[in-house]
């Protein structure tokens, strides 16, 4: 009997109000910006041009993201390498 009584309480759950509306205003004003910016035709921006980096870009785009990754890379070889250390003197 009670599931009766259940199923009739959640067959009216929903009654058609808004809690939050989708508007785009619940967006923060760095993503509303972009958000209202697109076109219908997906991620095109209105009144850009695309234009493809040349291959020395490319290049000189790849050389500066290895620069900059190179001391985080560094500090986690170094930490492997104290971390071997201390796990041999811990064993010895």
């Amino acid at each position: 009997m009670a599931r009766k009584k259940d199923a009739k309480k959640r067959e009216d759950w929903d009654d058609g109000r808004t809690i939050a509306p989708m508007t785009g205003d619940e967006l923060p004003a760095a993503r509303r910006a972009v958000y209202l910016e697109r076109t219908k035709h997906g991620d095109e921006m209105r009144g850009t041009v695309k234009v493809s980096p040349t291959k020395e870009e490319k290049r000189a785009l790849t050389r500066g993201m290895f620069i900059a990754m190179l001391p985080r890379l560094l500090v986690v070889l170094l930490g492997f390498g104290i971390a071997a250390v201390i796990a041999v003197l811990w064993l010895m």
